[in-house]
């Protein structure tokens, strides 16, 4: 029965490529429209001679058991468990991510110290709000102080918003609160350790993020997957899609359309048009794109960390990762990378400036701060990613809200992924819901 469902799948990224994963796993018919030269989507390995590098800080965190003995059946051996602890770059010093009290205590002055304590035991003691954004849960996490100094410039950076326009789901689980008993236990513990976090253990493929979508891309089956196919129309009659015409006029018909592209690109591809009152919800969606800029260095390491953040304003980035300390395998033994995210647009770099305008950029800052050695410097390369993250502001949610509402009514029409779903979501909760789209259309 599953050999007569046929499944077509808008994007080859992760969402794109989990759907058609788990569906050829049960023998559904698969095809992949994929309009870049390469799968992967935001989770590519970039590979430039000696050195490995991806286009993000990608790690996959064991939150959902399934979902990791799935990729550990799918690589073998060539998934590796990291313990690499995350790190804040903050006016010349290190501290810890998450923020640990023992850094607060040796780092900063009485007076300083005496504020965050004070802020953090009121915050417990008094009963507060639901938070209404982003800024709430910050404050309510670690306290005005801190989030003042860490917390709010690196998301406001990161988003190109303020931090009490954006929602709290952009946390994405990563903020865990200074309380009273951690505040007791850290004081007294004898080695600042971020093991056992979400931030200093994960998984790794030996070869670089991208591998875990390469090989699902060989499970699917290549000749299923049609690279550079670049759809034009999506075309839809009664309340479902019929079929899609791709640039070069093809129409192919469509039973069942799974869409993980960006969902500005799905409401100006169908045909008919969607009402102008449910396209004029269009304006107040954005995506955020950024800059990775790779360094490459004649030096054995940089620093041992997963991802250092740096939450200057002054700072034209937002964090650097160093491949290999995520494998050996990223760069050759006496030489390493720094990958280098920078945020375009809204509080970042303009998209019009040069590669080696932006390269300048952070190379001053870095050269500034006394961060690097320039005679270290072997060659950079600056690739950019487009709509690497939807910015998920309070005011943009109503309006998906009324968009998803009329997606509903397209009843062969499913949506999976980061992009399309409009939600800042990881690897595991992308394979988790491809897993259950797949497991829901075999029951239709």
């Amino acid at each position: 029965m599953n050999n007569k469902k046929k499944i077509d799948i808008i994007g080859g990224g992760p969402a794109g490529l989990s759907v058609g994963y788990y569906a050829r796993k049960i023998g559904m018919n698969v095809t992949i429209y994929e309009s870049t030269s390469l799968i992967g989507g935001n989770c590519k390995t970039i590979i430039d001679g000696e050195f490995r590098y991806d286009t993000g800080a990608h790690r996959l965190h064991d939150k959902d058991s399934t979902v990791t003995n799935e990729i550990k059946s799918l690589l073998g051996d060539s998934l590796l468990k990291v313990s690499s602890p995350s790190k804040i770059y903050f006016e010349g010093r290190s501290f810890n991510f998450p923020i640990n009290i023992k850094d607060i205590i040796f780092k900063f002055d009485l007076k300083t110290l005496s504020k965050i304590l004070i802020e953090n035991i009121w915050t417990r003691l008094r009963k507060t709000r639901s938070p209404q954004h982003f800024k709430d849960v910050a404050y309510s996490s670690y306290g005005k102080t801190i989030s003042d100094m860490f917390l709010i410039p690196y998301t406001e950076k990161l988003w190109g918003q303020k931090a009490d326009m954006l929602d709290i789901s952009i946390t994405g689980g990563r903020l865990k609160s200074l309380d009273l008993k951690s505040i007791i236990i850290d004081m007294f513990k004898r080695k600042n350790n971020n093991s056992g976090h979400y931030e200093g253990d994960f998984y790794y493929p030996v070869s670089g993020f991208g591998e875990i979508f390469e090989a699902m891309g060989s499970s699917i089956g290549l000749n299923n997957i049609h690279l550079n196919s670049k759809i034009s129309y999506i075309e839809h009659k009664d309340k479902n899609i019929t079929s899609i015409i791709d640039s070069n006029g093809a129409c192919l018909p469509i039973k069942n359309l799974v869409y993980t592209a960006s969902l500005d690109h799905l409401f100006k591809s169908l045909n008919p048009k969607p009402p102008q009152k449910i396209l004029d919800h269009l304006d107040n969606i954005k995506y955020r794109s950024i800059f990775i800029c790779a360094i490459y260095l004649d030096m054995k390491n940089f620093s041992s960390n997963a991802s250092i953040y740096f939450p200057d304003s002054g700072c034209p980035f937002t964090r650097i990762y160093e491949p290999k300390n995520r494998s050996k395998k990223m760069s050759p033994e006496n030489k390493t990378c720094l990958v280098i995210e920078v945020p375009v647009g809204e509080n970042g770099l303009d998209d019009s400036l040069s590669k080696k305008m932006i390269y300048e950029k952070i190379l001053n800052y870095l050269i500034d701060k006394k961060l690097l050695d320039l005679e270290k410097i072997i060659n950079y390369k600056i690739v950019k990613v487009n709509d690497a993250y939807p910015v998920i502001s309070t005011d943009s949610l109503i309006h998906i809200e009324k968009m998803k509402e009329y997606l509903l009514t397209i009843k062969n029409l499913h949506l999976v992924g980061r992009n399309s779903d409009f939600e800042y979501i990881h690897t595991h909760d992308i394979m988790r819901r491809s897993r259950l789209l797949v497991n829901k259309m075999v029951s239709l």
